[in-house]
């Protein structure tokens, strides 16, 4: 109960508080258009500054940060966020509850960012000895660290209600995890490799076709109705693309940079870049049927409202 109270007040505080800390990207020309970019933990901030990407727009880029995706999405609702990033499931998820959002861009990687940790004590040595116990969740609903215990529940004979489920933000679960009030934590990076230097084990990760290790751009369809944003937003995917190709060949030098950024050791730094992303592009015919599996398995285990068809929410006019 402590645990849910505590994660209660902080996702108040993210909502109301994150967009008046929102950074101006430094190295704009502008003609008047603002581009507020959703992103969440400093990812694509950093990325995209590591990489210089965002030099000599005709645009200027306003960030919006969050914790999770859930409060991003809530946000991109309130009219306050142009694009946002987030993973398959809680993309869904906000599609799911009827937020007005269009799929533009999609990043792939392998899916070894989302985990299921345990303690180094723990008792828990395969995913059959979940039976029975409580599993923190990171951040809300619909998160892709709650796909991954649905997924692996499935393929190993139980049912998603065989365990007991706690939705907690990333910050609150890894307070109670390094305490060891928490024994199980289903997460995603950089909480992922932040847990594992703090006494944590990888119980299971989201590789081998465990998750989908896709993760998609979406834009309000207000933004989109506005022919400017709209421009602004396949120039802005295609300075993505290249940012992702710089990381990938240079990944020592963006370890370096995210460590600095962002205030984590090296070698967590280091972890968090070697579990990301590793190309970014169109949101594809096959990228659209691997995510229909997700949408299907949740809608099946009613953790998504209503039946998402991810066709008929990707728009292909934007990246180009």
């Amino acid at each position: 109960m402590r645990l849910k109270r505590f994660s209660a007040l902080v996702a108040a505080l993210v909502l109301t508080g994150v967009l008046a800390a929102c950074g101006q990207s430094g190295a704009q020309s502008g003609d008047g258009l603002t581009l507020t970019l959703g992103d969440q933990a400093n990812g694509l901030q950093t990325l995209l500054n590591a990489a210089h990407v965002l030099d000599g727009t005709s645009y200027h880029v306003k960030w919006a940060e969050f914790q999770g995706a859930a409060p991003l999405f809530q946000a991109m609702q309130g009219g306050q966020v142009d694009t946002g990033y987030a993973a398959d499931l809680p993309t869904l998820q906000a599609i799911s509850g009827k937020l007005p959002i269009k799929l533009v861009g999609a990043l792939q990687g392998s899916g070894a960012g989302t985990a299921i940790l345990v303690r180094d004590d723990s008792s828990v040595h395969s995913v059959t000895d979940l039976k029975g116990k409580t599993v923190v969740v990171s951040s809300a609903r619909g998160s892709i660290a709650e796909y991954l215990l649905a997924k692996v529940l499935q393929d190993n004979g139980l049912k998603f209600s065989d365990v007991t489920v706690q939705y907690v933000l990333p910050t609150a679960a890894q307070a109670a995890f390094n305490s060891g009030q928490t024994e199980i934590w289903a997460t995603f990076d950089p909480y992922h490799s932040i847990g594992l230097a703090s006494g944590g084990r990888v119980l299971v990760d989201g590789t081998q076709g465990r998750v989908s290790g896709v993760g998609f751009v979406s834009a309000a369809e207000s933004s989109l109705a506005d022919p400017a944003k709209k421009s602004a937003i396949t120039d802005f995917l295609q300075r993505l693309a290249r940012a992702e190709a710089w990381a990938s060949a240079n990944a020592d030098q963006y370890a370096q940079v995210y460590a600095k950024t962002n205030g984590v050791a090296p070698d967590i730094a280091k972890k968090v870049v070697e579990h990301g992303q590793t190309a970014a592009g169109p949101v594809t015919p096959q990228i659209v049927t691997t995510v229909q599996g997700v949408a299907d398995l949740m809608h099946g285990i009613g953790a998504l409202p209503t039946d998402v068809r991810v066709a008929d929410v990707t728009d292909t006019s934007v990246y180009h």
